[in-house]
């Protein structure tokens, strides 16, 4: 189960990646205006953000697999009606739900991870969930724009449902329930608010949000910043392919090893710092090879962030809320990618500084969370 719940989260990231070069053109096709393609674009991640806190719920009320397999399926009817949308007023309302079912996913999976991994070995469990997105980043914009351009917009999101037929039987056949009885009967006794304010979650909420705004920043404004330069738009996707390359190759390596051994708000505060610097150097940069090399700076901050911050939600949670808790901290991973992209876009305009601008609320962000994380044991607990 241990590597196939691995393989369900690629198909669960897939939905999110595949999407990124179709769904502005897609509403552009069907005769939107750029305002309402962006409208199209923001419906998907605003009800993200329930999914994710729903999914979370459920997740602790009826169980990480019931709460999977609910999820496989409501994304199989909803994403195979992309097919038969004539208007951007139809397409609207089902990205809408689109959003919702996709987030419900999330917190069941890696609460799953989390719960079937030991305890003293979470962070390598986390790394490797890692190198699931990383896999699902590099290969699903190119798999979108390939079929896409061969098949057309509506036949890729079937294709895409047929993925996620493969998921909704992987889940039946893998996956074992990992909560217990006890821990359902107890899924109401920890309050939302003690899960929104215990101080290391609020560190892993923190980290989301600031992980989460730089590739907000980083989607909206590397475009911007290579057609600046005159360089092809196929750079673009080149850059953020040596991120993801990096971020997996830390993942996946025994360089993983160091999430065992090394305390996650150290890491976490080390990946930020060189987060920090990428955008420094992104917006200095004149010329392809410094791109090349702030991007796989990028990775590898981004390497050190992602598991850390996973790692703090197993760590300080007990299995009858660890739903709650991913659901709340994917929320601010979702909430995180529409601030980065908002602000990178009115950094633009007003300052056209969008990567140092965007360092600048990383620090604060970092100093925020040096300033949490004072007086935390984050040692096995």
């Amino acid at each position: 189960m241990r590597k196939l719940i691995y393989v369900i989260i690629i198909i669960c990231f897939l939905d999110l990646f595949v999407q990124f070069p179709i769904v502005t053109p897609y509403a552009l096709e069907l005769g939107a205006s750029e305002f309402m393609a962006s409208v199209v674009v923001a419906a998907y991640s605003v009800t993200n953000v329930l999914g994710n806190v729903l999914g979370g719920y459920f997740s602790d009320r009826f169980g990480r697999k019931r709460t999977l397999l609910l999820g496989m399926i409501l994304q199989v009817l909803i994403i195979s009606s992309y097919i038969s949308t004539p208007t951007i007023g139809v397409l609207i309302g089902i990205r809408v739900v689109h959003g919702f079912t996709s987030g419900m996913i999330t917190p069941a999976a890696f609460s799953l991870v989390q719960d079937i991994s030991r305890r003293e070995a979470i962070g390598k469990a986390m790394a490797l969930t890692g190198v699931s997105i990383g896999l699902a980043a590099i290969f699903g914009p190119a798999a979108g724009g390939i079929l896409s351009s061969k098949y057309g917009y509506a036949n890729t999101y079937l294709i895409l449902a047929l993925v996620y037929v493969v998921g909704l039987l992987l889940t039946i056949v893998a996956v074992k329930e990992s909560t217990t009885v006890q821990s359902r009967r107890e899924y109401n006794e920890t309050k939302w608010t003690t899960l929104i304010t215990r101080r290391p979650l609020v560190i892993a909420y923190i980290s989301s949000l600031a992980l989460m705004t730089s590739m907000g920043a980083l989607s909206f404004a590397l475009p911007i910043k290579t057609m600046s330069l005159g360089l092809d738009d196929r750079v673009t996707g080149m850059l953020l392919s040596v991120f993801g390359i990096t971020a997996v190759i830390v993942f996946g390596s025994p360089l993983n090893n160091m999430f065992n051994r090394v305390a996650v708000n150290r890491l976490i505060k080390i990946g930020l710092v060189i987060i920090s610097l990428a955008m420094i150097l992104i917006h200095f940069g004149q010329g392809m090879s410094m791109l090349y090399a702030a991007l796989g700076i990028y990775g590898i901050g981004y390497a050190l962030v992602f598991p850390s911050m996973n790692k703090l939600i197993g760590q300080f949670t007990t299995m009858s809320e660890r739903g709650k808790a991913n659901g709340i901290f994917y929320a601010f991973f979702s909430v995180g990618s529409v601030v980065g992209s908002t602000l990178a876009g009115y950094f633009t305009e007003q300052f056209t500084i969008p990567f140092f601008s965007m360092a600048i609320v990383l620090i604060v962000l970092l100093v925020v969370f040096a300033v949490l994380d004072r007086g935390i044991n984050f040692k096995e607990v």
